[in-house]
C-alpha cells in the first residue's frame, strides 16, 4: 500500500514539473493595434516605441535557415524572426505580437509571439495604401481608365495637352514612368518636377475588366518647387489586364524644417549594403525628413527607396555634420541612384 501512494505521488510530481515546463508561446488579446505591414513599418520609421504592439501581416516569404532563425520576411524591411518553427508559411496571415524590436543594418529584426482570436477594432491602424479588396463596387462611368504598362516598356513624357491631368497640373508635371515587381506587388513609379512648393496625395483605383475595384493605393508626397520627387503606387497580386482611376488632392502642407537641409555627399556598395554618406546643409532640417532613392539600371528605374533620416543618420546634429547610411540591397541590380530629399 504504501509503495502505490509513493508511486501515485510521483506520478502526480511529475505531470506537475512537466505542465510547469510547457510555457504557451501564444497571447490573446482582443484587439489588432496595426491592421498591416506598412502601417507597422512607418511607425517603426517615424521613431515610435512598437514593442507590445500586435500587428496582422502577411507573410511574404519564409526563411527557415536565416542567419536571424527562422524569418518570417513581410516587408521591405520587416523581419519577424524566432528560434522555433512557427508553423507559418509563406503567404499565411497572421497576428503577432513584437516583444523585442532591433535595427540591423536597415531592416527590423522583430522578436514575436503569436496571438489568436484578435480582431481588428475602431482603434486599429491602417496605412493608406491599404490595399481593399470590394466585389461590389463598381467603377464610374465617366472616368477615363489607364491600362497598365509592364516593367520591360518604355518610360512617356508627360501628357502636356492636357490641363490638370494627373500627369501634368498646376503642381508638378510627370516626366518619368517605370513599372517593377517587387515580390507578389506590382510597384508603379511616377517621377515629376514640380511647380511649386506643396503637399499633394494621389489616390489609385484598380479595376477587374469587369468593373469591380480589386486595389487600392495611396502616395501623399511634399513637392519642392523645381526638383523632382515621385508618387509610388502599389498593388498586391495585380491582374495583368487591371485598369485605373486616379484621383489628386491638395493637402495641407506641414513642415517643420528647411527645405534642401540635407545633400548627398558620396555612395558605394559594399557586399550586400549600399552606403550613403549625407551632410547636414542648414541649421533646421524638418525632423520628421525623408530621403528617397531611385535605383536605375541603365536608364530605366528599378527599385525605390523611402526612409527616414531620424532612423539611418542620426549623427546628423548640426550644420555641416555628416553620416552614413547603411541601407540593404541583397538582390537589385543598379548601377546608380537618384537622391531626394523631401521635407
Amino acid at each position: 500500500m504504501k509503495r502505490f501512494i509513493c508511486l501515485f505521488w510521483m506520478i502526480c510530481l511529475v505531470c506537475f514539473i512537466t505542465s510547469c515546463g510547457k510555457a504557451d508561446p501564444v497571447s490573446r488579446t482582443s484587439t489588432v493595434d496595426y491592421g498591416d505591414a506598412e502601417s507597422f513599418e512607418a511607425a517603426l520609421n517615424a521613431g515610435e516605441n512598437l514593442e507590445g504592439k500586435t500587428v496582422r501581416i502577411k507573410v511574404k516569404e519564409f526563411h527557415p535557415n536565416s542567419d536571424w532563425g527562422y524569418n518570417l520576411w513581410a516587408g521591405e524591411h520587416l523581419n519577424f524572426v524566432s528560434s522555433r518553427n512557427p508553423d507559418i508559411k509563406a503567404g499565411d496571415e497572421a497576428v503577432l505580437r513584437a516583444t523585442v524590436i532591433e535595427s540591423v543594418m536597415g531592416s527590423w529584426k522583430i522578436s514575436y509571439e503569436k496571438v489568436l482570436n484578435a480582431v481588428d477594432g475602431e482603434t486599429t491602424v491602417y496605412s493608406s495604401a491599404r490595399t481593399e479588396n470590394t466585389p461590389t463596387a463598381s467603377a464610374p462611368d465617366t472616368t477615363k481608365k489607364e491600362s497598365p504598362k509592364q516593367p520591360s516598356e518604355s518610360t512617356s513624357a508627360p501628357d502636356t495637352e492636357t490641363e490638370n491631368s494627373f500627369t501634368s497640373n498646376q503642381y508638378y508635371d510627370v516626366v518619368e514612368e517605370a513599372v517593377y515587381q517587387s515580390y507578389s506587388n506590382t510597384v508603379m513609379i511616377y517621377k515629376l518636377l514640380a511647380k511649386q512648393n506643396v503637399s499633394v496625395e494621389a489616390q489609385r483605383l484598380a479595376y477587374s475588366p469587369e468593373g469591380n475595384v480589386i486595389g487600392k493605393s495611396s502616395s501623399e508626397i511634399t513637392l519642392t518647387e523645381g526638383q523632382t520627387n515621385y508618387f509610388r503606387f502599389s498593388f498586391e497580386a495585380l491582374q495583368s489586364d487591371a485598369s485605373f482611376e486616379t484621383t489628386l488632392k491638395e493637402k495641407k502642407t506641414i513642415t517643420k524644417g528647411d527645405r534642401n537641409a540635407i545633400e548627398m555627399v558620396d555612395y558605394n556598395v559594399s557586399g550586400e549594403n549600399l552606403y550613403i554618406t549625407f551632410r547636414q546643409v542648414t541649421d533646421n532640417p524638418d525632423p520628421l525628413a525623408k530621403f528617397k532613392l531611385l535605383y536605375y539600371n541603365g536608364d530605366q528605374i528599378v527599385g525605390d527607396e523611402i526612409n527616414y533620416f531620424s532612423i539611418y543618420a542620426k549623427n546628423l546634429d548640426g550644420k555641416d555634420s555628416t553620416d552614413v547610411a547603411s541601407i540593404w540591397v541583397y538582390g537589385k541590380t543598379f548601377d546608380r541612384i537618384e537622391y531626394i530629399y523631401e521635407p
